[in-house]
């Protein structure tokens, strides 16, 4: 696999024979060494240079879920209703649920599996009482967004469903599911007998009744004061003519007869089973939703009960089986019944034994006795409670939107808003913000805002969770992860969970070239995660490793931009930043603040919206604010006052970003000769009502910087036309973009994917180089893909991802992509290059960073 070797030991990549005979290793960086051989111990040769000195378009692709993995007892909800541990999803191809862009959580399919052992996870415990097993690095949704587990803490509020409107369509007749529910909760299976214990005499009417249909040949006797036995009417035993031989039986053999209840709860799997190890079987997780109600209202009934406590009804459910008391718990999440589980330990003669309660309240206890209720004698209970907690006042407290939520949005006038909910004051409903608030709140106030991102947020199927608790485990874990197309989100244990180390390598060699070819380079960093800050630390945590490649902990010269609203935030957290970067308002097109928005055409605020840029722009030019801008609205007298109130609080809630103003950041303050600038744009990554951001920087940022290099392209062959130097002030530009699927999606509109095509296509010539990594070069555009003059993969697995990057296949390539990949070692940091300029195939490991790797955890060092 080698090529031809230039000085002692070492090798040129992304550099044509011309220019490696002409400049040799001037204008390289140190990628790492190739791989002579590979098997249990790989052996490493002679060292690998990279070109940076010419235009390039550089691909990096990396295996899926790396890092972000959930422990395998974790349960998902599938489509059917069916919970399922994720260790056992392999070849399940069932959906999952999801959580859309409404808020809403729906059915989506899932696609690929993945796992891999860890040293460490997180244990998370929510007020709730749910729990979650991750590997640190694994997002959970918050109100600012996608953030790592291990960067939240207690008290922090993370995004869990609030209902799973999921219901299956498994048949069992009633006299069965009141049997499963009868025999689960107050039920005794064991000792070839099944027994059921009440003193309700119209549950035990009920369960007479229940077994009768199920078997006629059965019946119900009394043992004593509360236990029922249910028995055979005709328990005689029988004589056979045959001996069991070879499967019959043989002559004078005696048999009892079988009971049938017993067998069928032995095909059900809750046969035999003490109280600690009950659990609901999987086919009453398939139910229909009239017929699980059944299910439940009949284990309330038993093991349930309701009661007034503290000027309010609350009704709770007990057991001592946890798998059991969550199975109940995720139940009730059908059909939108919020409850708490707590843990209770209590000690009867000097023993301790541990129980599991069920607690639930407020408007979650209406929908429970309306949708669900109680049987026998506590319907009494039910229907004073039902009548008497329509009177009461509920604490709107136990279910708000976390307080963050008005640092991204704020009415114009709170006043009016005030006036039009009837306060006595109205001024005071600013105060507000010093709170979280509830759902209904926020919804009245969107509503008289016209708000409609908040409309959906305060409707959303979210309810925001509390964390109580983090714990961390350390051993020998197995973790699993899936793949969800799109939406790359899913429901686990009843919790939303979502679902770069090769570019910082670059970026630091960037930083590294001669003098005279850095100060003809700019390099441009979108970083989407907030990581590559990071370089401007030494990586003093692994002096040993560095020192067998020949390396030393060091700084990168990196200049970190973050947008100016969150300039406040990365001061006070201490993360080393060096300014604010805005965009200039005049620069945005209408068809750019329509995606800003993700507006289409077809809405009229749309319509408004770019009929209001167009007379901005003629009567103040190219410098104005998003405040002259609502000035033109509010005297448009084309549209209705509540498209224009919609449109408007739109823009306001851009004004909080802090990125769009009258002046914008100078493309000369981003592009200096010989820096590296990181743009942090990690603080849009799907934050509510603000997704379109991270697209329309990265979009007017390269429109910006192709045009200026087109015109200094010309500069500078005039210059050489005239026998002069190619010089000029703007230098050859290097864009490097992480999780470029988002900006470059395959399949779907993207703002910034027209401008970056243009990059891909002829964005060499005038000196622009793209570098592009993602994990999921199957929702990569073609194009980004079959244009790279420099591929370079870590170890796939996913066959989507293969068969994508399968099209850039050259002549010069003898085997596919499987070969390769299967004979990569599967270590940390091999990786398969494809390198056009020399057409030639390449083995290597890439050498560790010497700067502080705040992205470990998504690192593309994989396994």
């Amino acid at each position: 696999m080698a090529i031809k070797e230039i000085g002692k030991g070492i090798n040129v990549i992304g550099r044509s024979l011309s220019d490696l005979a002409k400049y040799k290793h001037e204008g390289t960086g140190y990628l790492g060494k190739v791989l002579m051989s590979s098997g249990e111990r790989p052996v490493l040769g002679s060292k690998v240079l990279v070109d940076v000195s010419r235009p390039h378009l550089v691909l990096i692709c990396g295996k899926r879920g790396g890092g972000k993995c959930l422990a395998g007892d974790t349960l998902i909800t599938m489509e059917d209703g069916s919970l399922i541990e994720i260790k056992d999803l392999e070849h399940n191809s069932l959906g999952v649920l999801s959580l859309d862009k409404e808020y809403k959580i729906a059915k989506t399919p899932k696609q690929e599996f993945f796992k891999r052992p860890v040293k460490k996870l997180l244990e998370i415990e929510f007020r709730s009482g749910r729990k979650i097993k991750l590997t640190p690095e694994h997002p959970l949704l918050t109100i600012k967004g996608w953030k790592p587990a291990q960067e939240l803490s207690k008290k922090s509020r993370v995004a869990t469903p609030r209902k799973q409107e999921v219901f299956g369509k498994e048949f069992l007749r009633e006299c069965e599911i009141k049997l499963l529910a009868y025999l689960i909760a107050e039920g005794h299976t064991a000792k070839r007998a099944v027994w059921f214990s009440n003193t309700d005499k119209k549950i035990i009417s009920d369960f007479k009744q229940a077994v009768k249909e199920f078997d006629e040949k059965l019946k119900v006797n009394l043992s004593n004061y509360c236990n029922w036995r249910v028995v055979n009417s005709n328990p005689k035993t029988v004589i056979v003519k045959a001996v069991r031989k070879n499967g019959k039986f043989a002559k004078g053999t005696k048999i009892a007869p079988v009971n049938s209840l017993r067998s069928w709860l032995k095909s059900r799997g809750i046969y035999d089973l003490l109280s600690h190890e009950k659990v609901i079987p999987q086919n009453v997780l398939r139910l229909p939703k009239q017929k699980l109600a059944l299910f439940l209202n009949r284990m309330f009934s038993c093991d349930g009960s309701i009661y007034f406590e503290s000027k309010r009804y609350r009704l709770s459910y007990s057991s001592v089986s946890e798998k059991l008391a969550r199975q109940m718990q995720h139940l009730l999440l059908r059909f939108g019944v919020l409850s708490k589980l707590r843990k209770k330990t209590t000690k009867i003669n000097g023993k301790s034994f541990d129980s599991f309660e069920i607690v639930v309240q407020g408007e979650s206890l209406e929908i429970f006795l309306q949708e669900i209720g109680f049987y026998g004698e506590k319907e009494l209970k039910q229907q004073k409670a039902l009548a008497e907690t329509q009177a009461i006042t509920r604490n709107p407290n136990l279910d708000t939107i976390p307080k963050e939520i008005w640092k991204q949005y704020r009415p114009q006038n709170w006043a009016e808003i005030g006036r039009k909910l009837g306060h006595k004051y109205p001024k005071s409903l600013r105060e507000s913000i010093n709170y979280a608030p509830s759902r209904q709140k926020m919804l009245q106030i969107a509503k008289q805002d016209n708000c409609e991102i908040m409309k959906q947020l305060a409707k959303s199927d979210i309810y925001w969770d509390e964390i109580k608790e983090v714990t961390e485990l350390a051993g020998d874990f197995e973790v699993y992860d899936i793949s969800v197309p799109e939406k790359h989100n899913f429901v686990a244990n009843d919790i939303i969970v979502h679902n770069s180390y090769t570019m910082a390598v670059l970026l630091e060699e960037m930083s590294r070239v001669s003098p005279a070819v850095r100060q003809r380079l700019s390099v441009i960093v979108i970083d989407t995660v907030g990581i590559f800050w990071s370089l401007k630390i030494p990586n003093k945590e692994n002096v040993a490793g560095l020192a067998e490649w020949d390396l030393k902990p060091m700084a990168t010269d990196v200049n970190v931009l973050v947008p100016k609203g969150k300039l406040g935030f990365y001061k006070e957290k201490e993360i080393p930043v060096d300014g604010a970067f805005t965009l200039k308002a005049a620069e945005l097109e209408a068809s750019e603040w329509m995606a800003l928005f993700k507006m289409n055409w077809s809405e009229p605020t749309a319509v408004l919206l770019a009929r209001s840029i167009e007379k901005v722009k003629e009567t103040l030019g190219t410098y104005y604010d998003i405040s002259d801008i609502i000035s033109i609205i509010k005297k448009d007298d084309e549209s209705d006052a509540n498209t224009k109130q919609a449109l408007i609080n739109r823009l306001n809630a851009a004004k909080n970003w802090g990125l769009i103003e009258k002046q914008g950041t100078k493309i000369r303050d981003i592009v200096k000769p010989g820096k590296i600038t990181v743009i942090d744009v990690s603080a849009y990554r799907q934050a509510i009502g603000m997704e379109g951001t991270k697209d329309i920087i990265v979009a007017l940022l390269g429109k910006r910087l192709f045009e200026e290099r087109m015109l200094y392209r010309k500069e500078e062959e005039m210059k050489l036309v005239k026998g002069e130097k190619r010089e000029s002030s703007m230098p050859i530009i290097w864009m490097f973009i992480d999780e470029a699927h988002m900006f470059m999606p395959k399949d779907e509109e993207s703002i910034a994917l027209r401008v970056l095509l243009e990059w891909v296509r002829v964005g060499r010539q005038p000196g622009l180089s793209l570098v592009l990594a993602t994990q999921r070069p199957n929702k990569l555009h073609p194009d980004a893909i079959s244009q790279c003059d420099l591929f370079i993969s870590h170890r796939m697995t996913a066959q989507p991802d293969i068969k994508a990057v399968s099209a850039l296949r050259p002549s010069y390539m003898h085997q596919d992509f499987d070969r390769y990949y299967s004979e990569m070692p599967r270590s940390k940091g091999y990786a398969l290059i494809i390198d056009d300029n020399t057409e030639k195939i390449w083995m290597i490991k890439v050498r560790p960073r010497f700067s502080w790797d705040a992205g470990v955890t998504a690192s593309a060092f994989l396994k």
